[in-house]
Parts: structure tokens; sequence; C-alpha cells
């Protein structure tokens, strides 16, 4: 699904295919969000910030990645609300993307391209096993906070490991961004990739985990 304004063309990702279409404008200029906030569409050009990120630290091995590079790490003007019970959306929403390593490695570092709409600037990240094709249990869990304002591009949240987190080749993982107790009135959002990449793809709106393939949020998965 396509949408253009003002000749910048954007790339609307449903998140649901049984939710009902809602689109409003949220409380910060230039925002739009539809399907009762499980996707955000910034309606301007994004603000270039000077400090642009690099998909990788060097010395790293590539693990998974959908990062760009340059201007265009990610989209800065599309992306899926992170969005907490009592963020003022139809829908709270939790999201997962998967990956399977080409061979065992370490995790020691994971990259991820969330912007901040409103309420208290955080989100929760996390490594999680694969559950049924679906997030399961957290292999680890870490706290971000002081994220860029949505509609800005390409600054990204990095978290590390001193020792790591194992994976094994041709298992599922999880990279998931979701809100806690502290972050219920949180409005996030996890911008999409650089080039509108499809694959496994997890959302829970308060219902559980549900599973589909679509367009990939921008992040990347680091380590030796």
């Amino acid at each position: 699904m396509r949408k253009t304004c003002a000749g910048l063309a954007i790339s609307v990702v449903l998140t649901s295919l049984f939710a009902v279409s809602a689109i409003g404008q949220d409380r910060r200029d230039n925002v739009i969000t539809i399907n009762g906030g499980k996707t955000s569409v910034y309606m301007k050009s994004a603000t270039q910030l000077p400090a642009a990120d690099t998909p990788g630290d060097a010395g790293l091995i590539t693990i998974y990645s959908n990062l760009g590079s340059g201007n265009n790490v990610y989209n800065g003007n599309e992306g899926n609300g992170i969005v907490g019970p009592d963020a003022g959306q139809l829908y709270m929403e939790w999201i997962g993307n998967r990956f399977s390593p080409a061979a065992d490695y370490t995790v020691t570092e994971i990259k991820v391209g969330v912007t901040y709409v409103q309420g208290p600037n955080a989100v929760t990240l996390s490594l999680n096993e694969n559950n049924h094709d679906t997030p399961g249990k957290a292999l680890h869990t870490w706290q971000l906070s002081n994220l860029p304002e949505f509609g800005t591009c390409c600054v990204l949240q990095t978290v590390k490991l001193t020792q790591g987190i194992p994976v094994q080749k041709g298992k599922f993982y999880w990279v998931v961004l979701s809100t806690n107790s502290k972050t219920e009135k949180t409005y996030d959002v996890w911008n999409g990739d650089a080039d509108g990449h499809e694959g496994p793809w997890s959302n829970d709106i308060g219902e559980g985990w549900a599973t589909s393939y679509q367009q990939r949020n921008a992040f990347g998965v680091f380590g030796h």
C-alpha cells in the first residue's frame, strides 16, 4: 500500500489483516497514525541528524542486518507503533522481528532504529527465543531511553553484551521491542528498514503474538 504526500512516496505497512482501519492526527505535528496507532507515518521529509550511525561496529560479524548506510540507515518516515496500553491509541502494540543465524555465533551487540512520539521517552528491547514461530522467552532484556524523535534519521539505539549470548545455526530468534509498567503511556515507532525488505514479523496488540510475513523493522544483530 502506498500513500503520496508532497511528492514523497511513503510505504505504509498494514500490521494486521483483521484490524479496522482508522486514521488520525497524532499530538505531534505531521505524525499520522493508522490502524489505531499500529502504523505511523511522518508526513514531511525526515530530518537528517548530524550523527548518522554505522550499521555495525568494526571487527564484529554481521549475524543479521537490514540496516542501510549513511543517511539511509532506516526509513525515517515510516514505521510501526510500539504502544503502551495507556498511550491514547486504539491498540497497544509490541513487535518482534525474526532472524536465523547462518552459523553458530555469540551475540554481543544489537542495533535498532526506534524513535519517539509521546509519553515517557523509553522502550524495552529484548533478544528472545522462538516459541511456535512467535517470540518466546527473553534471553536478555535492555531498557532504552532518550530516543530521537520520529521523523528524524538516522541514529540507532545500540546495546552491548560483554560475554554475549550464544545463538545456533538454523534456529529462530527474535528481536523484540515492547513497553513495561513504567512506559504504559509511551508511543514510540520502530522504523521500517531502509529498503522495504519483507520477512517474518510478529505483533502483540494485547491478544497474544500473531506472526505474518511483511516489511521488516530496522535492526541488526552482531557478534563473533
